[in-house]
């Protein structure tokens, strides 16, 4: 199959995505837009990987939703061409996933200065090694994702505070954060962009990030953070008129 049978059929291109997966060497050849249009297709699908996301990215690509694709550090090399890429979504929608390392995804973090959404829930093989280059690199970032990515520490929190002060919303449930980096964070540059904190299942959490946030992010109206055996029920009369989950 050649670039102008893959033409020829644009017109019914939710099912030349399906040839395309298997002969993924002619997308090379086709117009960027058309491109475009087949990766937020196989996005969609979940058939993007290792092997064909090389064919489909491009310098223009600014959205990637791989959370339904099954890949590894080897297709994250592929994406460093996306030098305007502004969102990333790389969350994991069943289970964990394993096979995204930091050394692999700094390569995105360094390659990418514009993001402005990153997407790593459940990566557990991402640590405080992806993130503080991501803080340093990417200083437009407002939503950031970690959530479920266990070994990540008050080091990546110290990272993002000192860096991204247009962060809006941050999930880092279930990780090793305490109440130092929570404390840093939001006392931080963005302490007055931050809208959304999540932070459920930190055991290492206490009333003082609660009164932390409370005291200097003003803006924050969503704060969640069910399953914080330390955290009390005293902190409620502070938290109001927060949106909080508890």
């Amino acid at each position: 199959m050649g670039p102008r049978k893959i033409w020829d059929e644009e017109g019914t291109i939710h099912e030349v995505v399906k040839i395309l997966y298997l002969h993924h060497n002619d997308v090379e050849k086709l117009p960027t837009n058309i491109k475009e249009k087949l990766l937020n297709l196989m996005c969609k699908r979940g058939l993007i990987s290792d092997v064909n996301i090389s064919k489909v990215v491009t310098s223009k690509t600014r959205h990637l939703d791989l959370s339904w694709s099954n890949f590894s550090d080897q297709a994250l090399q592929s994406i460093k061409v996306c030098k305007n890429l502004r969102k990333i979504d790389i969350n994991c929608t069943k289970g964990e996933r394993e096979n995204i390392t930091s050394e692999g995804f700094q390569v995105i973090a360094e390659s990418c200065p514009y993001l402005q959404a990153v997407g790593l829930r459940r990566c557990v093989n991402i640590t405080d090694d992806a993130i503080i280059p991501l803080a340093k690199s990417c200083k437009q970032l407002m939503e950031l994702n970690i959530g479920g990515c266990k070994h990540i520490t008050d080091e990546s929190l110290m990272a993002i505070s000192q860096s991204c002060k247009f962060l809006r919303s941050i999930n880092f449930s279930n990780t090793k954060v305490t109440d130092n980096g929570v404390i840093t964070l939001a006392t931080g540059v963005c302490q007055r962009s931050l809208n959304e904190i999540y932070m459920s299942h930190c055991i290492h959490l206490t009333n003082q990030s609660i009164e932390a946030i409370v005291m200097f992010c003003p803006n924050v109206q969503t704060l969640i953070f069910d399953g914080c055996p330390c955290i009390t029920v005293l902190t409620w009369h502070i938290s109001v008129p927060l949106a909080v989950s508890h």
